[in-house]
């Protein structure tokens, strides 16, 4: 759905409207865009299949993605041997993008994109063998994520699985961040988020809170923090350096680490 159409049933608004996602915030911000933009949709970035590894797709199923944005999680699914692969999108400019997409890579025949609210999906319940949700989490408040969760256990087959990669991990703004500013960078920003996050991130995650809403939709959760040492937004190369420092310090390792990766296993009986 669009964000200036009523939503289906008794869905509220859509707490950030699908026109806040522009087709420059896909060419610009948007996860994995680098490789999308300089190549205009012919080459997918390597952490899409990446990705579809760490959650264990086998030949033959069939993937949903929620937030699929310019489709290349479906391009990356079907070329491992999805046997059927659905992005779902509210916004206009990432429809278009990831159509054009699919057609680029040929893959129209095993991969579509639907127009739909995450909170409704015109997809019968057990369809899924994986619904992933990369770097959407962030992006839709508490309610919404677990309205758009229980959808996920709705489609999914028992047995079946959500992958979701969320990113910041909410610890490295509320506590490393602060402390940091506290002690090394008394002159930097008071919050370092940028616009794009301002107006976007509603609802980032730590590792207790993502565990917490997969288990209320129903999941069997398993959340991880990510490997990867968020530090380009501090503003000093000291600063940099402690964070660098601190990935290496298991106590302090989660401090230091920019994302988080979840699954969760939809119970099979």
């Amino acid at each position: 759905m669009s964000g200036s159409e009523p939503p289906p049933g008794d869905l509220t608004p859509p707490v950030v409207p699908a026109e806040a996602y522009t087709e420059e915030y896909y060419r610009t911000a948007n996860w994995g865009h680098e490789t999308w933009a300089a190549s205009e949709g012919a080459i997918i970035s390597p952490i899409y299949p990446s990705a579809l590894r760490m959650a264990g797709l086998r030949p033959t199923e069939r993937v949903v993605d929620i937030g699929t944005g310019r489709g290349e999680l479906l391009v990356a699914a079907v070329q491992a041997g999805a046997d059927r692969a659905v992005g779902v999108e509210y916004s206009t400019a990432a429809l278009d993008l990831a159509r054009r997409t699919l057609v680029r890579h040929e893959v129209t025949e095993r991969a579509e994109v639907i127009e739909a609210d995450a909170r409704s999906i015109p997809l019968d319940d057990g369809w899924a063998d994986l619904v992933t949700l990369l770097d959407v989490a962030e992006h839709l408040s508490p309610a919404e994520l677990a309205g758009s969760l229980d959808e996920a256990h709705r489609i999914l087959r028992p047995g079946g699985r959500v992958f979701v990669h969320t990113m910041p991990n909410r610890l490295i703004y509320d506590v490393t961040y602060r402390v940091l500013r506290a002690t090394v960078g008394r002159s930097w920003p008071k919050d370092p988020r940028n616009a794009w996050e301002h107006q976007m991130h509603v609802n980032e995650q730590s590792a207790r809170s993502l565990r917490d809403a997969l288990r209320g939709a129903g999941f069997q959760p398993d959340v991880r923090h990510g490997k990867f040492v968020y530090v380009d937004f501090f503003p000093s190369p000291r600063a940099r350096a402690l964070v660098r420092a601190m990935s290496r310090l298991p106590g302090l390792r989660r401090l230091a680490l920019g994302d988080l990766w979840g699954t969760g296993l939809k119970p099979a009986a």
